[in-house]
């Protein structure tokens, strides 16, 4: 009897071991590995002829999801609150210009840009965060709605450094620098024409 009790015991004394250990196995976090050891493919080069003469750096917040009414929106409702902070570069495509967009003689120089236009729409990914997201009692949500908020994120931010004179920035500063290296290289009498630039 006592012998009984004793095995009864060790039993179930082992049991509990185990299923503490199988407990805190299983509610171990993963480890996650990334591996950048295959062989990269480079798919295209390209020749960059650009003059970049302005960035802004600019903030929006994006609200983006579902519409619904209360009681919609409390069952399967999916909203977010994206932060987003985006660079905005502008400048010249200088490959699109010609010999006919040079002239001068002697000390003076008339150049012809083309239009100023914007390069990159670059979201700093460490500075754009969900800062909230409210999902339906009955559903998962939508898994591509933080993507699309950040597409739409592009779109504004571009948008605001449109209406914030990006390209007449750029303009204006490519004349300056244009012109500082010319003057150093000799020419006292410059001419420099730029288009308006479209945001379109």
């Amino acid at each position: 009897m006592k012998k009984s009790l004793i095995l009864l015991i060790i039993g179930a004394v082992i049991a509990l071991s185990l299923f503490f250990f199988i407990k805190a196995w299983l509610s171990t976090k993963p480890e996650y590995r990334f591996g950048a050891d295959r062989a990269a493919v480079i798919k295209e080069i390209e020749l960059l002829s650009r003059l970049e003469t302005a960035s802004f750096t600019i903030d929006k917040i994006i609200e983006a999801g579902t519409d619904y009414d209360n009681l919609r929106q409390f069952l399967f409702g999916d909203k977010l609150l994206l932060i987003a902070n985006g660079k905005v570069i502008a400048g010249f495509d200088l490959s699109t210009m010609q010999t006919q967009d040079f002239s001068g003689s002697g000390a003076s120089i008339a150049i012809n840009l083309p239009a100023p236009k914007i390069f990159d729409v670059i979201l700093d990914n460490s500075q754009t965060k969900v800062f909230d997201r409210d999902q339906g009692l009955l559903t998962k949500g939508n898994i591509n709605l933080e993507a699309e908020a950040r597409q739409q994120a592009e779109t504004a931010i571009r948008e605001a450094a449109c209406q914030g004179g990006i390209l007449e920035e750029a303009s204006k500063n490519a004349k300056q620098q244009i012109e500082v290296i010319l003057r150093s290289a000799g020419f006292d009498n410059i001419t420099i024409v730029i288009p308006a630039g479209s945001c379109n």
